[in-house]
């Protein structure tokens, strides 16, 4: 029988005890870390590993592709902040139309079976459903871990502020420029991942304030406007103005993501980077000439220095950069 879950690291032999935190986890958030942290407490008391699974694609990439979600994370960055939060082991299972139609039952006996290791207990979001028509939830997961002497933890959801904590509100609060609500969310900035493309040179030949155009791989873009922001770039963060939207002052004509990094005069094209969102500073508008666009562009890396000063964060982790 074929491995149904991908391990990050080979697995100890002899069928290591492993706990196993089922998820999606997009975003890693709060909710999510919530969930880690109980698989963790479960894992001490079961002397076992707690292991994080996840599934990729995102499920409704394949249940729903006419509407697919933005992903809020690279698979590698996912992984990283899911050991961060505590896991010692990420696996990740190939979510296809073959393992949507897998009967629940089905799907547990898989992982209970399992040659590489002993399943010791299972920990997941009380609402986490699964299975064929999504019939699997924590009543049928219970009563199998009840049968079969396996531990388990239903992990009741988070709510801030009467919210519940969850990647689809998250991408709400982005889409609809609350920035402090997702980062509230979170635990951290809102980021972008993605890779430096051609862009058109119009900024660094006119405005003597050359960007980057970064092709967006994850994360989710806010309502078009100016930003600031920080740009990981290695160990290092600089602050970064953000333009998101059509540029009209020249005629642009598509949506685009230009980034001007404060402090840095190399070449980024090609490079993959993370972006970090922290406020809104204006609106983006047409302005009647070049002079007058570099003008406010002055007062916008200003502002952008202070925001930084105020809000950028003070540790520098390593992320994954581009999806």
């Amino acid at each position: 029988m074929t491995s149904l879950i991908k391990f990050d690291v080979p697995l100890p032999g002899g069928g290591v005890p492993l706990v196993l935190g089922l998820g999606v986890f997009d975003g890693v958030h709060l909710g999510h870390r919530k969930i880690i942290s109980e698989l963790c407490d479960m894992a001490v008391r079961r002397h076992a590993v707690p292991a994080a699974v996840t599934f990729h694609p995102h499920p409704r990439q394949v249940l729903c592709p006419d509407d697919p979600p933005r992903l809020l994370l690279p698979m590698e960055e996912r992984r990283r902040l899911l050991r961060d939060a505590g896991a010692k082991l990420v696996g990740v299972i190939e979510f296809d139309q073959k393992f949507a139609a897998m009967e629940p039952l089905d799907f547990l006996e898989r992982l209970r079976s399992a040659p590489e290791f002993h399943l010791a207990g299972i920990c997941v979001g009380s609402r986490w459903r699964f299975g064929h028509f999504g019939a699997g939830d924590k009543t049928v997961i219970a009563a199998f871990a009840e049968a079969n002497g396996i531990g388990f933890s239903p992990c009741e959801e988070l709510v801030i502020a009467g919210e519940t904590v969850s990647s689809s509100a998250i991408r709400r609060a982005v889409s609809a420029g609350k920035l402090d609500h997702a980062r509230e969310l979170l635990a951290r900035p809102v980021r972008l991942f993605g890779t430096v493309g051609q862009g058109n040179g119009i900024a660094g030949k006119m405005l003597k304030a050359p960007t980057a155009n970064l092709e967006v791989s994850c994360g989710v873009l806010p309502p078009d406007g100016v930003y600031a922001g920080g740009v990981r770039l290695g160990n290092l963060l600089h602050p970064a103005a953000v333009n998101i939207g059509l540029a009209p002052t020249f005629g642009g004509i598509s949506r685009r993501v230009e980034v001007h990094v404060l402090h840095f005069d190399g070449d980024l094209y090609g490079a993959g980077i993370v972006l970090e969102l922290y406020s809104f500073i204006r609106p983006e508008r047409k302005f009647a000439s070049p002079e007058a666009l570099m003008e406010r562009i002055r007062e916008d890396m200003r502002l952008v220095e202070e925001d930084f000063s105020r809000n950028g964060p003070r540790e520098v982790s390593s992320c994954t950069a581009a999806g």
